[in-house]
């Protein structure tokens, strides 16, 4: 005796279902609804450039102590 596999309603459903939004997607009819407008503004003055950046960074050089390296050297 043979055993029948029948498909579930709810699968059927639910692929009709997403084909269909796939297909409203596709015709453009979602076109708009997510889009978000970008309100922020950059001023000039407030971007830092490279060289704005390098100025404000302490030198690493500048944090040894060279007595103390030539003390332990010896």
């Amino acid at each position: 005796m043979e055993s029948s596999r029948d498909t579930s309603p709810v699968i059927l459903a639910v692929a009709v279902l997403a084909g269909g939004i796939f297909l409203l997607q596709q015709s453009g009819f979602f076109n708009g609804i997510f889009s978000t407008d970008i309100l922020a503004s950059v001023k000039a003055e407030d971007v830092l450039s490279t060289s704005d950046i390098a100025a404000m960074e302490k030198p690493v050089a500048a944090t040894i102590d060279t007595a103390q390296t030539a003390r332990s050297g010896s």
